[in-house]
């Protein structure tokens, strides 16, 4: 009886506490809550909230710089990845306000070193990523130096672009995200306007809008007062990882929580720029086929929890970004941060989902079948090891930035050496085909004689790149 007395007492107790709790149980309070992981010995992330035009939220958590132990702020300045896309659309959008350009005009109008391919891309096409252009980055990681390894310049992304002679597919017929339609959006703007996309920019939209905290990273040497290092953890330990190439468009943007909020405002119905303008911005582009593509201009466009969504996501390096917008609610949500493990569309629509319900598990997209991506890959038995080596030689390819590559047959494997240190293994799938182990996948090519005379290789975002013996 009294260990039943003294269990009510400890209830009694907790009670009130517990109601506290509930009561206590404010929105930022629950937003606190998605960051209580987050301490002063990491780096961390800035957090800005706005719901009808007044902000609820402004926190930062961990440290700018761990070197110094310097703390974010919420006026820190971050890197924002691909949010920075929006910026280079606004400003091919506004000069086709002033009539300067049209969304349908053939792209070699303005960039005649494109290559003819089998039809016009149009600008357009260029804002919503279904022109078929390979997409810079990927062609170079082929080199074995990926992005963050060496310094990149403006020149060398538009070289890579230029030397393309193909498409991934016809222009207009798919959706598939390309860092070299911004690229080409980047030098339209610039010949268009005849300024630099960051004297534009700051002309057209920081300078007038207040975003003083906003510029370009077009030059990585250069000293920015505020910005937070970034940064990557691997086998438990913080390591520096800065974007270190002066190529931007794509990316590039350095900005703050409070820029980010006041670039926002735009999608709440400021008609700063003119309905035709902002309603251009907003509105899903359609394929070929009329299928909508889920992509606007530097926007993505969908659902979450049935609410609409107005978003884009950004990743450069060690940092990460979200910056969305839900117009039934008016809710405005930015993240930004310099820790390469944060998962800002995660974070972002949990904090969404505060004001607009969480996402049903069921709304997840579904993934293709198995059987989609394997049609050709069991035709034929795989090569035997004594035939292998009929694929040895040396293989040149100039799309992929004038690059050899060195095949050789060794301990019954295939080996291919790019640079002095590096030596990677094709697998055979079946017949001519290969695979590689983050390093794309192989289909060599015959002569009528049917000897090897070269090979393709693709890789996320970049198909077919040849290569010749």
């Amino acid at each position: 009886m009294k260990k039943i007395n003294l269990l009510i007492s400890i209830l009694t107790l907790m009670l009130p506490l517990t109601l506290l709790a509930q009561k206590g149980n404010t929105t930022e309070q629950r937003i606190d809550a998605l960051f209580a992981s987050f301490h002063n010995e990491m780096p961390g992330v800035a957090v800005a909230v706005s719901l009808d035009g007044k902000q609820i939220y402004n926190k930062a958590f961990g440290l700018a710089n761990l070197e110094y132990n310097v703390p974010n702020t919420t006026a820190t300045i971050f890197e924002a990845g691909s949010v920075s896309k929006q910026f280079v659309a606004a400003s091919v959008l506004l000069l086709a306000k002033e009539g300067r350009l049209s969304l349908k005009d053939d792209v070699r109008k303005f960039v005649p070193e494109l290559p003819v391919y089998d039809a016009p891309i149009t600008v357009d096409m260029l804002l919503c990523h279904t022109s078929g252009l390979k997409d810079w980055g990927a062609i170079y990681s082929l080199t074995g130096w990926p992005r963050t390894t060496r310094v990149y310049t403006q020149e060398l992304g538009y070289d890579i672009i230029f030397r393309q002679k193909s498409l991934n597919f016809y222009p207009g017929s798919q959706y598939s995200y390309s860092n070299s339609n911004y690229m080409m959006l980047t030098l339209i703007v610039e010949r268009v306007s005849g300024l630099s996309l960051a004297q534009f920019t700051a002309q057209k939209f920081f300078g007038p809008m207040g975003m003083s905290q906003t510029s370009w990273r077009d030059n990585h040497r250069a000293i920015v007062p505020g910005r937070a290092t970034a940064y990557d953890k691997r086998e438990g330990r913080f390591l520096l990882n800065m974007p270190f190439e002066d190529l931007h468009g794509p990316g590039g943007l350095l900005t703050s929580t409070h820029d980010l909020q006041v670039w926002n405002s735009l999608l709440a119905g400021d008609d700063m720029f003119g309905k035709e303008f902002a309603q251009n911005r907003i509105t899903e582009r359609r394929l070929n086929n009329g299928e909508g593509c889920g992509y606007a201009a530097g926007l993505t466009i969908g659902k979450y929890n049935g609410n609409e969504e107005i978003a884009h996501s950004g990743s450069t390096a060690g940092y990460r970004a979200w910056l969305a917008w839900y117009p039934e609610k008016r809710l405005s949500v930015v993240l930004l941060s310099n820790y390469a493990q944060f998962q800002p569309v995660q974070i972002g629509r949990a904090i969404a989902g505060i004001f607009v319900g969480e996402e049903p598990v069921t709304s997840v997209q579904p993934v293709a079948k198995a059987e989609d991506n394997v049609d050709d890959k069991t035709a034929s038995p795989k090569r035997e090891h004594k035939s292998l080596a009929e694929y040895e030689g040396e293989y040149f390819s100039e799309e992929a930035g004038s690059i050899t590559f060195f095949i050789t047959f060794e301990a019954e494997k295939l080996l291919v050496k790019r640079k002095a240190d590096e030596v990677f293994s094709l697998t055979n799938i079946s017949g001519d085909s290969f695979t590689s182990d983050r390093n794309g996948e192989y289909l060599f090519t015959r002569d009528r004689r049917g000897r090897i005379n070269g090979f393709k290789v693709s890789v996320m975002r970049a198909s077919d790149i040849p290569f010749y013996r």
